[in-house]
């Protein structure tokens, strides 16, 4: 069997019913209900159930009812739009940071690459960066939309049921009704099939905590005065020529126990009567009324919703049948934005470069000085003697260049002096003074044992200098090269130990175990006894 929208509404208002009938209420509150799709709090509901509680606050249950033939409000769609902007986001942050990187160190793409070369790699760059994000966030189950469960989140109300026909689900796959159920879990909303024979299952029961602590949105009646001058207007032109309508009273409240007061107008005989008599019950003529700037709270407020009215009326009819598909958040907007101004400022500064580079840059080389023409060379007798093999602008084609004298110097011959005194001992102190010393005192002649913290040993004094120089510029500790004869007889080379001079075995361990651990030094201790 298969049931119709108002089937489904009707069997989920009778198990409403049955379902909070034993909750406490106030003694002269019945349970009322609204049974056919009506507007409340800015959205379209389908049937909404409601009783005074003891506090004399009001609790609603609302219904979202799916027939066979709208399945499509319970299954599942890709929101391919919020795909579409994350991806871009994610996209412009990469290519932020790989250009603000390849500025910090002084490369540019368009040097890489040249022009035209470069746009085809930013292009293809970019376009495979956002091609990859969205495969990948299309995989992810945040981006599923359900028709149903979005417009749910809107408004608020304490207890949201989704009624659905159990035939829906019996030729789709799985993923789309457990996608159902993992987002009513999620956002606290009930869940109810109705199967044959008119039986209703409860397959999950609204949360008993606002999930969303408050922020959706509550819509006031008074804000319905926005909606005011558009039903007048079309109340006007249903009218003959020349006749305005009367100012109408509120209507009563129904006593039948059946109806929702706040569904205002629903139970008068006529539509256009209906809008007139909503619009003035909302915004009753009455003097004294409050002027609009002692207001400023419920003036912000109206001015906010005007707005939203307005720019929701431009949009598609496909943007208003899906609520909340389209939106984004205020933050991704905002990140948006100041991505493609900091993309746009490195794409300009790289676009800068050049062959030559500018003055003032920070690898800037030297420019070419502006090179003098050959047609109109400078003429001047202040100027500097020519250098051998230079041509000399001060000649023109007609005059005769004269002989010059060809001096030759002979080559100066210089005493090299070669140095025979070999340094024996350079020591680096911590504060980086340097003292150099052509004789040593050999520690084994002394007596006594002493600990050497010897970093290595090098055949040439270069190089063991070029080392020491290091150590002590890199971690700040005295540092000596001394001549391997000064602590062994008989043995070439140099080596360097670090620190001072050690009397004590566990002195040097210590401190041997300290260079490795604080500064990854591996050294070695010699005994020299």
């Amino acid at each position: 069997m298969m049931y119709t929208e108002q089937n489904i509404r009707g069997l989920a208002i009778n198990f409403l019913r049955q379902h909070y009938k034993h909750r406490p209420r106030s003694g002269t509150s019945g349970t009322r209900v609204v049974s056919k799709v009506h507007y409340y709090q800015g959205v379209t509901i389908d049937a909404r159930l409601a009783y005074q509680k003891p506090d004399l606050s009001w609790f609603t249950a609302t219904v979202e009812a799916t027939s066979l033939d709208r399945a499509h409000e319970v299954l599942y769609r890709v929101n391919y739009f919020r795909i579409a902007m994350h991806a871009m986001a994610f996209t412009l942050a990469v290519m932020v940071f790989f250009l603000a990187l390849t500025q910090v160190q002084g490369e540019s793409v368009w040097q890489w690459f040249g022009r035209p070369k470069v746009y085809l790699f930013l292009l293809t760059s970019t376009f495979a960066t956002f091609g990859l994000a969205a495969i990948i966030l299309s995989r992810i189950k945040y981006y599923r939309y359900i028709y149903a469960i979005a417009q749910f989140i809107r408004f608020h109300a304490d207890a949201q049921w989704v009624a659905f026909d159990k035939q829906i689900f019996e030729n789709v796959p799985r993923r789309y009704y457990e996608e159902l159920e993992r987002q009513c879990i999620r956002f606290g909303f009930g869940l109810m099939e109705v199967g044959e024979e008119n039986k209703v299952r409860w397959v999950i029961e609204p949360s008993h905590i606002d999930q969303f602590a408050g922020s959706r949105s509550r819509l006031p009646v008074w804000v319905a005065a926005v909606q005011a001058p558009p039903l007048m207007r079309r109340l006007q032109k249903s009218l003959p020529l020349g006749k305005a309508p009367a100012p109408a009273a509120a209507p009563p409240v129904p006593t039948d126990g059946l109806t929702d007061p706040l569904d205002v107008g629903s139970y008068l005989p006529s539509a256009v009567v209906r809008e007139a008599d909503y619009a003035a019950a909302v915004v009753p003529a009455r003097r004294g009324r409050t002027p609009w700037y002692k207001q400023p709270v419920r003036f912000t407020k109206s001015l906010r919703w005007k707005a939203r009215n307005a720019y929701r009326s431009l949009y598609p009819d496909e943007i208003r049948t899906r609520p909340g598909y389209y939106e984004l958040p205020g933050w991704l907007v905002a990140t948006i934005f100041v991505l493609l101004l900091l993309l746009s400022y490195l794409f300009y500064e790289q676009s800068r470069w050049e062959v030559v580079a500018r003055p003032g840059d920070k690898d800037a080389v030297t420019e070419l000085p502006p090179l003098e023409p050959a047609a109109s060379p400078e003429r001047s007798d202040a100027s500097p003697e020519l250098l051998p093999g230079e041509y000399d602008h001060r000649l023109s084609s007609n005059e005769v260049v004269p002989e010059r004298e060809l001096r030759v110097d002979p080559p100066s011959i210089v005493e090299a002096t070669v140095e025979t005194d070999v340094i024996q001992v350079y020591r680096i102190t911590e504060d980086g003074e340097a003292s150099i010393d052509y004789d040593c005192l050999p520690l084994y002649q002394l007596t006594g044992t002493f600990y050497l913290l010897e970093e290595g040993r090098y055949p040439e004094y270069s190089i063991a200098l070029e080392r020491a120089k290091y150590l002590n510029g890199r971690y700040g500790m005295a540092t000596t090269v001394a001549l391997n004869n000064c602590v062994e007889v008989g043995r070439s080379g140099y080596l360097i130990y670090l620190g001072e001079i050690l009397e004590s075995e566990a002195s040097a361990n210590f401190r041997l175990r300290q260079l490795l651990t604080d500064f990854g030094l591996e050294t070695e201790v010699l005994v020299v006894k």
